[in-house]
């Protein structure tokens, strides 16, 4: 076996809450390979970790930078190795490894222990605040424009004074959970004070009633697609029908054989037919679904290179839905499907991890991510409503997907499980994953 083949992988993650990073070394779990002992250094630095062989593999190195700096006493911590036993897979797939493990402490002035606000902005990628009046969104397949600065003078009416180019008007949709705090506020407002009229309360609560539903918070409001405005959620651009160019809507008939019928409509790109969102009867409007568009958000000139526009990862959009609900229903717990009979149920076990490792196709630098357990569920709905006195095993919230970007997600899941050191794979009945979280850089 030539030194370049042999699978020396390293996996670091940060434990934030226990001020700790654990350190996985995988040697495959052979005899070739049995009484081999890796000989650890810690760099100068204390922010990464060198890995070597002992004879007769003494030329085989690995290197990874740490999520987070240590403190001197890992060293100590990475000399003390104890014989490791080969780890047997329970469902019979996949080699067995050597598995060593190290808990090393953080240093306690690193940076990454000071405590992060999880805000909507921080976690959710494109929001209003990045865009310009000249942004524009296109096919993440084919590159096919459906919001661009061609057909912002025909979607805007210039005022008195203004440019006939003033461009595309974008706004942050507000939480998920907003219309019912605004139920909740209509229904529950404070009694009057004792001893107004009962014709000066009746008037006041009218005018009360009609300012609501003017500002938008009335019990009966929601959000309704405007021309001119791109309005912007965790997942996606909801745009008037008449803003959208370059998009068809999605052939019925499908639909109508699969008995789905109240599913929402698609809308597909007319150049190379991708599913770019869906249509939203109730706000009246087009959705387009981030994770399947790409946008320019600075303004448009001769020859632009295409690193000027910008994707995320479907699994980074998702990841931000789960933030979101779990920061709005402080859940952990999920219910995450498409619409058909079976799905996944997720535990986000970790909503904030960094982590490095040394597979292919990853960078030397820490990564973001959430750690979650998963398991295949063959029924969803036996799980949201349970019959009557057959309580729920799991106290969930329901996450319900596109089709397209559900697949993702779960293959992204199944991908991370598989790069996860072989003892590192599994809870008890779960298995674990990792989906990258996007966090916006501050200035």
């Amino acid at each position: 076996m030539q030194d370049s083949d042999i699978p020396l992988y390293l996996h670091a993650e940060f434990l934030p809450n226990i001020r700790q990073i654990t350190l996985y070394v995988s040697l495959p779990g052979t005899a070739l390979f049995d009484g081999i002992r890796p000989d650890i250094q810690l760099s100068e630095s204390r922010k990464a970790v060198t890995v070597s062989l002992s004879k007769p593999f003494e030329h085989v190195t690995e290197t990874i930078k740490l999520p987070a700096r240590v403190n001197d006493a890992s060293r100590r911590v990475l000399k003390s190795i104890s014989g490791p036993a080969p780890k047997s897979n329970p469902n019979g797939a996949g080699d067995p490894s050597f598995d060593f493990s190290f808990r090393m402490q953080v240093d306690s002035d690193e940076e990454a222990l000071a405590p992060r606000d999880e805000l909507i902005d921080e976690f959710a990628p494109w929001t209003a605040e990045e865009m310009s009046a000249l942004t524009r969104i296109r096919c993440r397949e084919c590159e096919h424009a459906f919001l661009g600065s061609s057909s912002i003078s025909e979607s805007v009416d210039p005022g008195v004074g203004e440019s006939p180019t003033a461009g595309w008007i974008w706004k942050d949709l507000p939480s998920g959970n907003w219309a019912e705090m605004m139920d909740f506020w209509h229904c529950h407002k404070p009694d009057p004070h004792e001893g107004h009229e009962k014709d000066e309360k009746d008037s006041a609560l009218q005018v009360e009633d009609q300012t609501a539903q003017t500002k938008g918070y009335g019990a009966d409001s929601h959000v309704v697609a405007i021309s001119g405005t791109v309005f912007i959620d965790v997942a996606t651009f909801l745009l008037a029908e008449t803003d959208c160019a370059g998009l068809k809507k999605g052939d019925d008939e499908e639909k109508k054989s699969n008995m789905e019928v109240s599913a929402p409509r698609t809308l597909d790109c007319a150049n190379c037919n991708s599913i770019i969102g869906m249509e939203d009867p109730i706000a009246k409007g087009w959705r387009l679904l981030k994770a399947n568009v790409s946008l320019n958000t600075g303004s448009p000139s001769c020859g632009a290179d295409i690193a000027d526009w910008e994707v995320h990862p479907t699994e980074t959009i998702v990841a931000a839905q789960l933030l979101e609900l779990i920061e709005r229903e402080s859940a952990r717990r999920f219910v995450v499907h498409c619409g058909q009979k079976s799905g996944l149920v997720l535990w986000v076990f970790n909503p904030d991890m960094r982590y490095s490792n040394s597979s292919a196709g990853c960078t030397i630098m820490a990564q973001q991510a959430m750690k979650v357990f998963y398991q295949k569920t063959p029924d969803v709905d036996e799980l949201l409503h349970p019959e009557i006195g057959n309580p729920s095993p799991l106290s969930v919230e329901e996450l319900e997907l596109p089709s397209m970007i559900f697949d993702a997600m779960s293959q992204a899941l199944t991908r991370s499980n598989k790069m996860l050191p072989f003892s590192a794979r599994q809870f008890n009945e779960w298995d674990v994953g990792l989906l990258s979280r996007f966090r916006r850089e501050k200035a």
